[in-house]
């Protein structure tokens, strides 16, 4: 019955969305010659969503979703995505240009976080409980370990018969000291996001000042 709700609930949503964004559907006749666009028409895009919505449980696997192609400009700094229904995706997706990386430019998911904090009112209607499945990190199951924090890293020597493996201090739900794991271990997507780049910038100023000293 659970499931039922929850499947009735989100196709609920997804016909709200869309109705609330047809809207914007609408063409501009006033607009004779449009300012040439940041993104390209049917170029392909990464969509970057940082954080969900303030009440939402669940936590995002990673940060940057699709790719997607631009469908239309809908003003000077938001675009239209195509979202067709292989994708997971079931609604229109109106998001600010800050938002997105052209796919010629990314040609893998990217990695980084965004310099500046995607506020509230830049993001549109984006409804991000919409996001498919796989854009979520796994409910824990009864008897696994939740990952609160990520406290270190480390490489450890390889040997002749096994290839080192980076490994992560982790601070765990519940529990009061710390171990090192492989990232096979973890489903904290997030975290890793947020750790690696935050502790690449942190060695960066360490060797900095040490070259400042000598």
């Amino acid at each position: 019955m659970a499931k039922d709700y929850q499947a009735a609930e989100k196709e609920r949503r997804t016909k709200e969305h869309d109705e609330a964004l047809k809207v914007l559907s609408v063409p501009n006749d006033a607009v004779e010659c449009p300012p040439r666009s940041l993104f390209e028409i049917g170029g392909r895009v990464w969509l970057y969503v940082e954080r969900v919505k303030p009440g939402l449980t669940k936590k995002l696997a990673h940060r940057w979703h699709g790719p997607f192609r631009i469908k239309r400009k809908i003003e000077e700094f938001a675009y239209e995505l195509e979202l067709p229904d292989k994708s997971g995706y079931r609604f229109y997706a109106v998001v600010h240009v800050s938002s997105h990386k052209a796919v010629n430019e990314y040609p893998s998911r990217p990695k980084t976080r965004l310099t500046q904090d995607v506020t509230e009112d830049i993001r549109f209607d984006f409804d991000e409980e919409l996001l498919p499945e796989d854009s979520w990190e796994p409910d824990h199951l009864a008897g696994e370990y939740e990952v609160e924090a990520i406290l270190d890293d480390r490489m450890p020597l390889s040997t002749s018969t096994e290839r080192a493996v980076r490994e992560f201090k982790v601070k765990w739900v519940g529990y009061e000291e710390p171990t090192w794991e492989p990232s096979s271990n973890l489903s904290c997507g997030g975290l890793l996001y947020d750790y690696l780049p935050a502790k690449k910038s942190e060695r960066r100023l360490q060797t900095v000042q040490v070259a400042d000293e000598d």
